[in-house]
C-alpha cells in the first residue's frame, strides 16, 4: 500500500512538475537549433522535411501569448518536445490542410487554452516558406475515431488539434483557421500517416515498460521493508533504498506519461 501510494504521489509530481520542465528544455534546444540553422535554410525544393522530431516551423497565437517551435511528427514522443506537424499534412503556408497537434495537460500544455479562441483571431506560422497569417473560422470537438479534421483538404487552412478534455480523453478539440492570402507553391512533402499518429494515441510499448518499472518499484520498497524489519535498522535501510525507489518510480512515471494519449 505504501508503494502504490508513493507511486501515485510521484506520478502526480512528475506529471505537473517534471514534464513542464522537460518541455521547456526541449523548446530551448529546438530554438537553439533554429538559431544555429535558421529557418531560411529549410530547403523547400524537393519537398524534403527535416527528420522526425526536428524543428520545422514556429507557431504564434497572440491572443493566447503562445510562441512554440513546431516539430515534425505527432507521436507521443514527438509531442513531448512541443506542437507537432502531422505526417500527411502540408507545411504551414502551402496549399491544403496543415495539421498541428499538441498536448493539453502535460509537457507544458501548449494547447491548454485553444478552446477559448474566437472567430477572426490570428494564428501566425513561420517556416522556410515565409510568414503566414491564419484567421480562426471555428472551434469545435469531434468524437474519437473521426478522421475528417486531419485528412488533406482543398481549403487552405491550419488545423490545431488537442484532447477534448483535461481529465478523461474521449475525443478531440479542434481549431480551424483559414489562410489569409494565397498559398505558396512548394513541392509535395506529405507522407503517409501512421495509424498511431492519426489516432494521436499513446506509446503502447511505454505502457508495458511502465508496468514493469512500477512492479520493480513496489518490489524494491517491499524488500527494503523486509530488510528493515529483519535487521532492525529502519532508517538506514530506507535511506539506502530511497534513491533506487525514486529512480524506478521516475522511470515508471515517464512510461505512464508516454502511454497516455499523445495530446493529453
Amino acid at each position: 500500500m505504501m508503494g502504490i501510494g508513493l507511486l501515485i504521489v510521484l506520478f502526480l509530481v512528475y506529471l505537473f512538475a517534471f514534464t513542464p520542465l522537460t518541455a521547456s528544455r526541449n523548446q530551448q534546444r529546438l530554438t537553439q537549433s533554429l538559431i544555429s540553422d535558421p529557418l531560411a535554410r529549410f530547403h523547400l525544393i524537393g519537398g524534403a522535411l527535416p527528420p522526425e522530431g526536428s524543428a520545422v516551423a514556429v507557431l504564434e497565437i497572440p491572443a493566447l501569448g503562445l510562441h512554440q517551435v513546431v516539430v515534425v511528427g505527432t507521436s507521443a514522443a514527438d509531442l513531448t518536445n512541443g506542437p507537432g506537424l502531422m505526417p500527411g499534412s502540408v507545411i504551414p503556408g502551402s496549399a491544403g490542410n496543415s495539421v498541428i497537434a499538441a498536448r493539453r495537460v502535460t509537457f507544458g500544455a501548449p494547447f491548454r487554452s485553444i478552446g477559448s479562441l474566437r472567430r477572426g483571431q490570428r494564428i501566425v506560422a513561420v517556416d522556410g516558406a515565409g510568414t503566414f497569417t491564419y484567421r480562426v473560422t471555428r472551434v469545435f470537438t469531434v468524437s474519437a475515431g473521426h478522421k475528417d479534421v486531419v485528412v488533406p483538404t482543398v481549403a487552405n487552412r491550419i488545423t490545431l488539434v488537442t484532447s477534448d478534455s483535461s481529465t478523461v480523453v474521449s475525443g478531440r478539440l479542434v481549431v480551424e483557421a483559414k489562410l489569409v492570402g494565397p498559398p505558396v507553391a512548394v513541392a509535395d512533402s506529405t507522407q503517409a500517416v501512421p495509424s498511431y499518429d492519426l489516432g494521436l494515441s499513446g506509446d503502447t510499448a511505454a505502457g508495458g515498460l511502465a508496468v514493469l518499472w512500477s512492479l520493480l518499484t513496489v518490489f524494491v520498497l517491499t524488500f527494503a521493508a523486509f530488510v528493515a524489519w529483519k535487521w532492525r535498522r529502519t532508517w538506514l535501510t530506507y535511506l539506502v533504498a530511497a534513491p533506487v525507489v525514486m529512480m524506478c518510480g521516475l522511470f515508471a512515471c515517464e512510461g505512464v506519461a508516454r502511454a497516455l494519449p499523445a495530446t493529453f
